[in-house]
C-alpha cells in the first residue's frame, strides 16, 4: 500500500454526514480506515467509530468499527473499509455502502475481506448513492510520491467524480492504491 492517495469529503447540500481517513499502527503494520457516516448525529457517530479504531486489536475488524456507531436515526448509514496489507476489510451498517473501482469499473463490495491490486480505488459511502458497473473516477489520480501519510490528495478527484450526482448530501472516504 505504499504511495497511496486518500480523501474524504461530504458531497452536495449540507447534510448530516461525515467522513474521515485515519491511520494507525497495529503489530508494526500500518492500517488505514476509510469511514463514512450519515444520520442525525453523524459527527458524534463518526467519533464513536474513531474511538473504536483506537481500541482495535488487528486490522481485520471492520465489523467491530461499524457496530460502534449508534443506531438510527443517529447513524442511519455507516461504511468502513480497513486497508491492511494487501487486503481491504469491509463492513456496513444501515444504508452505508462500500465500493471498489478496478480496471475502470465500480463494483459494490460485500462484507468481509477483499484482495487489493495496484490501481484499485476503495470507497466508503454513507449511503447507497454511487452508480455501479461504470467508471467512477473521471480524472487521473496519481499516487503521492512519498511514504508520508496524506489524507487530502484524492479530494479533487472525488469532487470531480461526484459532479454528476444529486445535490442531496452524503459522505465518502476513498483510497487509491498505488
Amino acid at each position: 500500500m505504499n504511495h497511496s492517495s486518500y480523501g474524504a469529503l461530504v458531497h452536495g447540500r449540507p447534510a448530516d454526514a461525515a467522513s474521515t481517513v485515519e491511520a494507525r499502527t497495529l503489530h508494526g503494520a500500518r492500517v488505514v480506515a476509510l469511514i463514512a457516516v450519515h444520520g442525525d448525529l453523524a459527527t458524534p457517530s463518526l467519533e464513536s467509530v474513531k474511538g473504536e479504531l483506537a481500541r482495535l486489536a488487528n486490522g481485520t475488524e471492520a465489523a467491530k468499527l461499524a457496530a460502534a456507531a449508534p443506531p438510527p436515526p443517529y447513524a442511519s448509514g455507516v461504511a468502513v473499509v480497513l486497508l491492511a496489507g494487501d487486503h481491504a476489510h469491509v463492513a456496513t451498517k444501515g444504508g452505508g455502502r462500500c465500493y471498489c473501482e478496478r480496471d475502470g469499473i465500480l463494483r459494490e463490495l460485500g462484507a468481509g475481506a477483499h484482495d487489493l491490486r495496484s490501481g484499485d480505488a476503495l470507497i466508503a459511502a454513507s449511503h447507497a448513492s454511487l452508480e455501479v458497473d461504470r467508471r467512477f473516477f473521471t480524472t487521473a489520480v496519481e499516487p503521492f510520491a512519498s511514504e508520508e501519510f496524506r489524507n487530502d490528495t484524492l479530494d479533487d478527484a472525488l469532487e470531480s467524480a461526484l459532479e454528476g450526482y444529486s445535490s442531496s448530501g452524503f459522505a465518502v472516504a476513498a483510497a487509491r492504491i498505488g
